[in-house]
């Protein structure tokens, strides 16, 4: 039996990401280590895990198809002030205020402070249904 899903279905989940995140108070934040929570993915004190070392304020996400579903691609972001030196090795979106919506890894970089970073376009992807 063939499967399918209107594309509002998949976009559900990525239209609430977008609304949170692509907002004023909205962030993209570059890590040293995994943030598995809001108060990790917004913190730059550097206990548990997920020191904050740079943060992209109201990022700009895009909904559209993919090859194989839905995605949605978080536009790249030049010259972020490095706040605390560290080693980059994650990515996360927040609302801003107290939900962690999205983090995948990153190429590690080491980043000092002062200087600047760069965060490629990257996407999260939705796939279409498939058969069992």
């Amino acid at each position: 039996m063939a499967r399918s899903a209107h594309d509002d279905v998949l976009d559900d989940g990525l239209d609430s990401m977008k609304a949170a995140v692509d907002a004023v108070a909205g962030t993209m934040v570059v890590c040293e280590g995994e943030p598995t929570t809001y108060s990790h993915a917004s913190q730059n004190k550097g206990t548990g895990d997920g020191k904050v070392l740079a943060t992209k304020t109201n990022p700009t996400l895009t909904i559209a198809d993919d090859a194989s579903g839905r995605k949605c691609t978080v536009t790249a972001a030049a010259g972020n002030t490095i706040d605390i030196s560290g080693d980059a090795d994650h990515v996360a979106l927040t609302d801003g205020s107290s939900k962690l919506w999205f983090v995948t890894t990153c190429t590690l970089q080491a980043l000092v402070a002062a200087g600047t970073v760069d965060i490629p376009a990257w996407k999260v992807n939705v796939q279409d249904p498939t058969a069992p």
